[in-house]
C-alpha cells in the first residue's frame, strides 16, 4: 500500500534572506537579489550572490567547512528546529543535491581533495550531524534537486527511514559562470521569464532543506506524485516539442489520481531562455493545464541549480498554504507560443489546493512533482 509523504518543515538560504519566512516576503515583495558584476572573463553580467560575510552569518565553523557546506548546514539545522528528530540515528537519511559541490575549491592546493567530489562534501555534513547512513546524492543538473525528492519520496515508501533530508546547494562560481557564458545563455540584464523579450538566464546562489516523513503533522503539504522523464533530445538543448517534460506531468498527475484542470498553480523551471520557457509553454499545452496560475522566481534570486527544485518546492508548498501565487518577476509580456497564464500579482480570492512543480536540464531531463494541501 502507498503511503502518504509529507514536507514537515523547510528552510531556505539565499541572498535575497537568511530564512524561508524572511524570502517569502520578499517574493511576494517583487524583490530581488539578482543584480549587476563584472570581469574580465564575462564582461558585465547578472547573478544572485552572497557577499562573504553573509554567507558565514554567524556560524562558527568558517574555518572548518566551505561556503557551501556552511550553507547547506545551517539551512539543515534551521529545517531541523521545529522538529524533535535526532539525526544520530539510522531511521533518518540524508540526500544531497548538487551540480558542483565545492568546485569553487578546485585551485585550492591544502583543501581535502575527497571533498571536491560531492559525495566526499556530502558525507563530510552528514559526519557533523552524526548520522549512521551514508547520504545519497544527486547530481543530474538542473533537475537535481526535484529528483533527491523523488529519491526520497520512493525511500520512504519502503518503511527503512522515518525522516528523511533532503538539501541542495550551489554557487555561482566562476566555474559554474564560464559555463553558461559559453552557451552564450546569460542574460545582459535581470532575467524574465516568459517574457516576450527575455534574453537568458541569471545564475544564483542559494540552499534549500526539505523534511520529508509519512508521520504526518499540521500544517504539513502532502507530495502526492513526483516522476521523471527523459526526452533523449540533446546534450544541452531542451525538446522543441517539449513531450519528455508533458509525460513527466501526465505520469504525476496520473500517480496522483488527478485531472489537468485539479491543478490549481504551477511553480515552472522559467529559467528565461528563449528555449526553455517556450519548451515548459508546450509541455503545459499538452498537459492540458494551461490554465493554472504560472510563476517562476528566477527574476528574484537568480536560476540556483541543484538547489533551485529544493527551493522551488518549498515556495509552491508556502504558496498553497497562503492561498496566493507569487508575482513572477520580470514578466510584462506574453513571450511564448502558448499563453499562459502568469502570476503578476497577489490574488488570495481563490483557494488553491494542487500545485506543480516542474524541472527541466540539461541531458534532456524532466522532473515533475504534485503537491497536495
Amino acid at each position: 500500500m502507498k503511503k502518504t509523504v509529507y514536507i514537515l518543515s523547510d528552510a531556505v538560504i539565499t541572498p535575497l534572506g537568511r530564512n524561508s519566512d524572511e524570502i517569502l516576503q520578499q517574493l511576494y515583495a517583487g524583490a530581488t537579489s539578482v543584480k549587476q558584476y563584472s570581469n574580465s572573463q564575462f564582461g558585465r553580467y547578472y547573478t544572485s550572490r552572497f557577499e562573504e560575510e553573509s554567507v558565514y552569518g554567524n556560524n562558527h565553523h568558517s574555518t572548518i567547512f566551505t561556503r557551501i557546506e556552511q550553507l547547506i548546514i545551517d539551512s539543515i539545522q534551521q529545517a531541523l528546529g521545529p522538529l524533535q528528530i535526532q539525526t544520530d540515528q539510522k531511521d533518518v537519511l540524508f540526500v544531497v543535491a548538487s551540480t558542483k559541490g565545492n568546485i569553487d575549491q578546485l585551485d585550492n592546493p591544502s583543501f581535502d581533495q575527497s571533498r571536491l567530489r560531492i559525495g566526499g562534501m556530502a558525507a563530510y555534513i552528514t559526519r557533523y550531524f552524526n548520522n549512521p547512513n551514508q547520504p545519497v546524492v544527486v547530481s543530474n543538473a538542473c533537475i537535481s534537486g526535484v529528483q533527491a525528492i523523488e529519491y526520497a519520496y520512493y525511500a520512504l515508501q519502503q518503511g527503512i527511514y522515518k525522516y528523511v533530508v533532503v538539501t541542495g546547494a550551489d554557487l555561482a562560481s566562476d566555474f559554474v559562470l564560464s559555463g553558461f557564458y559559453s552557451f552564450q545563455a546569460m542574460s545582459p540584464f535581470p532575467c524574465k521569464p516568459f517574457d516576450k523579450d527575455r534574453a537568458g538566464v541569471s545564475i544564483g546562489e542559494g540552499c534549500g532543506t526539505l523534511i520529508l516523513s509519512t508521520e504526518v503533522e499540521d500544517d504539513a503539504v502532502e507530495i502526492a506524485a513526483v516522476t521523471s522523464s527523459n526526452d533523449a533530445n540533446h546534450l544541452s538543448g531542451p525538446s522543441r516539442t517539449g513531450d519528455g517534460l508533458s509525460n513527466a506531468i501526465e505520469w504525476a498527475m496520473q500517480e496522483a489520481q488527478l485531472q489537468a484542470k485539479d491543478i490549481d498553480i504551477i511553480s515552472a523551471h522559467g529559467t528565461a531562455t528563449m528555449y526553455n520557457d517556450e519548451m515548459e509553454s508546450l509541455a503545459f499545452q499538452t498537459a492540458g493545464v494551461t490554465d493554472a496560475l504560472v510563476f517562476s522566481i528566477k527574476g528574484n534570486i537568480g536560476h540556483t541549480l541543484g538547489a533551485a527544485g529544493i527551493i522551488e518546492t518549498a515556495f509552491l508548498a508556502h504558496c498553497l498554504k497562503n492561498n496566493s501565487g507569487i508575482p513572477s518577476l520580470g514578466f510584462e509580456k506574453q513571450g511564448t507560443s502558448v499563453a499562459l497564464n502568469v502570476c503578476t500579482e497577489l490574488n488570495h480570492n481563490k483557494e488553491l489546493k494542487i500545485g506543480l512543480k516542474t524541472a527541466s536540464g540539461f541531458g534532456g531531463g524532466n522532473s515533475a512533482l504534485i503537491l497536495k494541501k
